[in-house]
């Protein structure tokens, strides 16, 4: 059910629940040749890490993956056949969307219909719907991201400065802008290296500062890498960091929040944690424990000569 007047998230029911249930273990033990992954319609944080694993995990049992996600986002499904959707992210609702498991199957149809597609498997949010479906229906594979960076390429700090303005009750955790101008002032004062990332459309790049924004997720995932920390309010940016082994440094509105980072924090990067206030931290404030963090890098990575994260099961 959708909560009234809000892009929330769609609940999933226990007959919901129940039936995924059914639908991940024929998916585990009776495939099909081809599979239609998707659409994946909810927010990028949770693609990363509750969506783009457990297809994934799918490519080798299938001869054909389709896989149907926003725009700029193929780099996460290799080996897969990725399509876009026309979603507004500003409106698609927070964790996995606010669409109901039907509408999700009618649109996967449609598109599977477009291709010619016939006798496939689907796998929607449905399959993942919850803890319990993924970590014991069906498999998943977490895969470092990105290569590591020439030498001479490194930054000391990106930052992600979050600006989405979402349909729904959500408007707090943009960092004011005026506060972003001043952090990066007290960074450049402190002879720091940095350069901004994000989508264009949703983050924000300070004047003066090297922009390397893009729609295109290998590129982003490049930046990150050559960067030594990731620095922002909590948002799916900084779990893609965590997925290409790159530390981050963060704030966020809630205890929750931070808790749910962590959980999800399959290779163990270094976590710096600003503030769970819902006031946003002082720029200043910010900019004194990127100092800290980047000490306490260099002395665990033996002046960053060795990487920051662990690999499940080092």
């Amino acid at each position: 059910m959708l909560k009234a007047g809000r892009a929330a998230a769609y609940q999933f029911t226990l007959r919901d629940k129940m039936i995924a249930a059914l639908k991940d273990l024929r998916l585990r033990f009776f495939p099909r040749r081809i599979l239609v992954a998707g659409p994946y319609v909810g927010e990028f944080g949770h693609e990363l890490m509750d969506w783009q694993p457990w297809v994934r995990a799918q490519v080798g049992r299938y001869e054909q993956v389709h896989v149907i996600t926003y725009p700029g986002r193929d780099y996460l499904y290799p080996g897969c056949t990725v399509h876009h959707h026309t979603v507004a992210l500003e409106s698609a609702g927070y964790k996995h969307g606010r669409f109901t498991p039907a509408q999700l199957a009618a649109m996967a149809h449609l598109k599977a219909a477009e291709l010619g597609l016939k006798n496939y498997d689907l796998m929607t949010a449905l399959n993942v719907c919850t803890r319990q479906h993924q970590r014991h229906l069906l498999p998943a594979k977490f895969e470092l991201l990105g290569q590591t960076p020439a030498a001479g390429e490194m930054h000391d700090i990106a930052f992600h400065f979050r600006q989405v303005k979402k349909d729904g009750p959500d408007q707090t955790r943009n960092y004011p802008l005026e506060h972003c101008d001043r952090l990066v002032e007290f960074c450049r004062a402190q002879h720091l290296s940095f350069f901004c990332i994000g989508h264009p459309r949703y983050a924000y790049c300070p004047p003066g500062v090297e922009d390397r924004r893009t729609e295109d997720l290998a590129a982003s995932v490049a930046a990150i890498r050559s960067a030594r920390l990731l620095a922002g309010e909590l948002s799916g940016p900084m779990h893609l960091a965590q997925l290409s082994g790159t530390a981050i440094l963060i704030w966020a509105p809630g205890q929750w929040r931070l808790d749910n980072c962590e959980a999800w924090n399959v290779f163990q990067v270094p976590t710096y944690v600003v503030s769970n206030a819902v006031r946003p931290p002082e720029p200043e404030v910010i900019g004194q424990k990127i100092v800290a963090a980047l000490a306490d890098l260099r002395q665990r990575t033996a002046d960053f000569s060795r990487p920051a994260y662990t690999l499940p099961g080092k």
